[in-house]
């Protein structure tokens, strides 16, 4: 690892020398990582942190989660304080504990919380492009991954690619997807990228410090999140000095010209499974494939649970101030708390037991790490750790030959998603309170400063080099979380005599809160909540005329070192079917009519078209319950309404005739 020569567009030369050469003689790496976690559940809100002896003070900052900016500091305290208590009695919250130490620099502490128990995280919907290779030899666990999706409530839509498409024509399906149902109440949300997706390059970038050998186009997924076409250019980069041809970007070559996306930002949470090209596991790439999804269906299910700790094996000291294995512990004690946060060899470590969490660094090469270990290590022995945070020169730019970020997704045991983290830094802290670490790769991609967000021209320092650059990629399935929880088992349903009512039935899970039941007419779709119980059965009357899918999910309280959250596990499926005196969603034998309804979304009014006359119109919500009623409806009638935020089925009746359409009111 070489320091960055890198002449930045968005700071000076100067101001990157001078962070660079700021002593850091008495602090440790663990001084630029505020370890917060939170003490206790109950109101107000206590915030601990490790001490340090090299900080002058600590500023606290404190902000609704998805606020942009951080605002004014709302506390300072001293010195040897290692605590602070927010008097609030509700609400989620985000905070940033910033240590300002004796040399000039800050560490930097993350930590989101409920003042009460936070609400369960929701899911939305997930795009998973499938390598076309799979299809068959992986049919048996693609589906199993897509129940498990459907399971946890994503909306899975899929595509099926060639390995020789063109990432710019991938681009337009994903742009069409977004496009159709960016409006939807189910927003596109995830991109689940499952083989040798085609890969995007660009920028003339050397993350790791290494020019001209390695300066250039770097492997650039976050391209298919951006939605803003016009800054993919492929005119102006010229730059051809690179050792591997793949990275040298020339105008014209099908390279893009963007080195970092700010002011421009992901709208997707982007992951990738890409196991090609690893010959030293001695497998096809089908086969390490077959393999890594039977272990994340292995985890999510808690067919292994791994340990709650984690390891940090830190090859690097501070380097000026950088302190990349900062990532690790800043991020770690916010999970399972400093106190099971251990030192040592990464490999040794994970090898005599399970671990949820690890970090390593060290120098690096495409296919190893000093201090940590090579890619023929994942071949040989226990990689007894889930999430992995690695750091190094090279291997970074993770598409090449037996690559070591990519190497964990290869092994044996449990590891399920690797990250290059320090140039820039990761936070894994919201999964402390049930987001995937999708979401947090979407906060790396579009963390424009290194300080979660804040604008450069906003926060006067910046801690974390290369913020916002398109080299920043998730190697692993995005929608995983950090912990899961048990699933109902043995779901029985009993219709009535004309099925239109159904009891649901499964066995009691210990430890469970409740049960809340998810129903779709689509199996792809994880639906929406219809039914809550306490017990273990619920009638549902609410049934539509036809194939009714449903998932009972149990409910949890959750607790993380930042607090208690509620979380529901995977649901368990069952399929019913509607009587003909159910409601008329699915009516056979009657001729379809093709129903205009705008606008739509609609707030206080829609608007009918089409060929209606004297028709009655019905309003269903989710539930299946009949909210609204209208007759006489004809062609360009206005409907006025006052329904509530939410989705809902329109019914339109006439002699011989009905239609549906789905309408969002906002």
């Amino acid at each position: 690892m070489q320091i960055m020569q890198h002449n930045y567009k968005l700071y000076t030369c100067a101001l990157l020398f001078i962070c660079l050469s700021v002593g850091g003689f008495s602090q440790t790496v663990k001084s630029y990582a505020v370890m917060v976690k939170r003490e206790g559940s109950s109101t107000p809100i206590k915030l601990v942190w490790d001490k340090d002896n090299t900080t002058n003070n600590y500023n606290i900052y404190r902000r609704t989660p998805g606020q942009l900016n951080w605002g004014a500091s709302i506390a300072t305290k001293a010195t040897n304080d290692t605590f602070y208590i927010d008097n609030i009695t509700s609400g989620t919250y985000e905070y940033y504990v910033q240590r300002n130490l004796t040399n000039g620099q800050r560490g930097h502490g993350y930590l989101v919380t409920s003042a009460l128990v936070a609400d369960a995280v929701a899911t939305n919907r997930m795009l998973l492009v499938v390598d076309a290779n799979y299809l068959q030899p992986l049919v048996i666990e693609i589906n199993q991954l897509i129940k498990d999706l459907v399971a946890d409530g994503w909306f899975v839509d899929t595509l099926h690619v060639q390995r020789n498409t063109s990432v710019f024509a991938l681009k337009q399906l994903i742009t069409k997807w977004y496009n159709t149902y960016k409006n939807d109440t189910h927003k596109p949300q995830q991109l689940y990228l499952l083989g040798r997706i085609p890969v995007p390059y660009s920028g003339v970038i050397f993350p790791d410090g290494h020019t001209p050998d390695h300066k250039g186009a770097w492997p650039a997924d976050v391209y298919y999140g951006v939605m803003n076409e016009q800054i993919w250019t492929d005119n102006t980069a010229n730059f051809d000095s690179a050792t591997q041809a793949r990275n040298r970007n020339i105008p014209g070559d099908g390279k893009f010209d963007v080195d970092y996306l700010f002011p421009d930002s992901s709208s997707l949470e982007i992951g990738r499974v890409d196991l090609t090209n690893m010959p030293v596991f001695g497998q096809s790439d089908t086969q390490l494939v077959k393999n890594y999804l039977n272990r994340a269906h292995d985890f999510k299910t808690k067919a292994f649970v791994p340990n709650r700790k984690a390891v940090v094996d830190n090859n690097f000291g501070v380097m000026g101030g950088e302190a990349f294995a900062s990532s690790g512990y800043r991020s770690f004690s916010t999970m399972i708390g400093s106190e099971n946060i251990n030192d040592g060899d990464l490999l040794t470590s994970i090898k005599q037991s399970s671990y949820l969490l690890a970090y390593g660094c060290g120098g690096g090469t495409y296919t190893s790490a000093s201090g940590i270990g090579n890619t023929s290590n994942f071949v040989s022995d226990s990689i007894n750790a889930v999430y992995m945070m690695l750091f190094g020169s090279y291997f970074g730019d993770w598409d090449n030959s037996n690559n070591f970020l990519r190497a964990p997704l290869c092994s044996k045991p449990m590891s399920l998603a690797s990250m290059w983290s320090g140039r820039p830094h990761w936070n894994l802290h919201p999964m402390s309170m049930g987001h995937t670490i999708g979401h947090c790769a979407k906060l790396a991609q579009n963390n424009v400063d290194g300080r979660l967000l804040t604008p450069v021209i906003l926060s006067g320092y910046f801690s974390s080099f290369f913020p916002s650059y398109v080299h920043v990629s998730l190697m692993g399935d995005p929608s995983l979380r950090l912990f899961y929880n048990t699933i109902p088992q043995n779901v029985t349903a009993t219709p009535n005599a004309d099925s239109t009512t159904y009891n649901l039935t499964w066995d009691a899970v210990p430890g469970a809160l409740g049960y809340q039941v998810f129903r779709s007419l689509n199996a792809m779709h994880g639906g929406d909540a219809i039914a809550t119980s306490n017990t273990n059965s619920v009638s549902i009357s609410n049934i539509f005329r036809g194939l009714n899918f449903m998932h009972v999910r149990a409910l949890f309280v959750e607790t993380s070192a930042s607090g208690q959250y509620n979380q529901l596990s995977l649901g368990a499926a069952v399929s019913v079917t509607g009587g003909v005196n159910a409601v008329g969603l699915m009516e056979q034998h009657i001729q379809k009519m093709d129903l205009e309804i705008y606008p739509n979304p609609s707030s206080r009014y829609f608007n009918i078209g089409g060929d209606v006359k004297n028709a009655q119109l019905q309003v269903f919500d989710v539930t299946g319950k009949l909210v609204f009623e209208q007759h006489n409806i004809y062609h360009s009638n206005t409907i006025h309404h006052n329904l509530q935020t939410g989705v809902y089925i329109i019914k339109l009746s006439q002699t011989g005739k009905v239609g549906y359409k789905k309408l969002v009111v906002e």
